[in-house]
This record gives C-alpha cells, structure tokens and sequence, in this order.
C-alpha cells in the first residue's frame, strides 16, 4: 500500500505450457536419430560432437515426460510477475495478447538483448484476454508480436 491506495494486481493460474503426450515411438525415433548422428559424428573424428548429440537427446526425453507446473501470473500497477520472476514495466517495451483457437497468450518484448520475448498463457477459464489487454494498454503500447518461426516449428513438432 503506498499513499493509502491499494495496488491494483490481475491475477491467474495457468500451465507453463501445453503439454503433448509422446508415444513410445516418438522415443525410440529420437533415440534413433541421435545415435545415428553421433555415429556419423565419430565416423568423422568428432567425439565432442557426438557426446553432446547423446546428452542433448537424453535431456529432451527426459524434459519431453515432464508435466507442466502451473504457474502465477500477475499484472500489477509495478510490473508483471510470472511464477518468482518479476518484470518491471521500465524493463519492457511493449506487449501484444495472441488468440488463438484453443489457447490465449501475452507476448512481451523486453529490453533483453538474448531472448527478448516473455510469453505469458493466458487461463481462459479464470481470465478474459480482453481484459488482460486493456490493463496493460495502461502501462504498455501495445503493439503487434508474432513467436518466431523456430517457436511455432516447434510447438509443431509437440515441444
């Protein structure tokens, strides 16, 4: 409380992500393929490069069984908080909420030079988009963010 006013907070609970169940098949493809190109790796004298295909394809099974936790999201009058992590809104740029058929989300461009878009998921079932995006119109231009196209190639392919 500052000055005997309340801080104004929009808050959800949402899922991290959206999570895609594998089939056994999708495993043993990845193993597969990983095996294969750190045998081609070896075949060419790259024993780093092959050690490194072998624990990049264990940690992505190991991440692909993992359930989404779900998180906080929080707008106040200060920032964005997501899960412990909080934005300032001196440390965004702009935000833009993207509807999609079966999921809502907000994308805001921070001023970070390595990864500078936030993607929030937005719980239709607890929160109207609509709402999320005339809150932030107050503290954030609004201005038009699409994923980039290695994000949606992924999310294709179930990550």
């Amino acid at each position: 409380m500052a000055n005997g006013k309340k801080d104004f907070t929009l808050s959800w609970q949402s899922l991290e992500y959206d999570h895609y169940e594998r089939s056994n098949d999708w495993f043993w493809a990845v193993g597969i393929i990983a095996v294969s190109v750190a045998i081609t790796a070896i075949i060419f004298k790259d024993i780093l490069f092959a050690i490194i295909i072998i624990v990049g394809a264990f940690t992505l099974m190991l991440y692909a069984t993992r359930a989404p936790h779900e998180i906080e999201i929080s707008i106040t009058d200060k920032g964005i908080k997501l899960d412990k992590i909080f934005y300032p809104y001196h440390s965004l740029e702009s935000f833009w909420v993207e509807e999609l058929d079966h999921r809502a989300r907000i994308l805001i461009k921070s001023q970070r030079l390595i990864m500078p878009y936030i993607i929030a998921p937005i719980n239709r079932d607890e929160i109207d988009p609509e709402q999320v995006r005339k809150t932030l119109t107050r503290y954030l231009p609004q201005v038009f963010h699409s994923e980039s196209i290695f994000h949606h190639w992924m999310e294709y392919l179930g990550f």
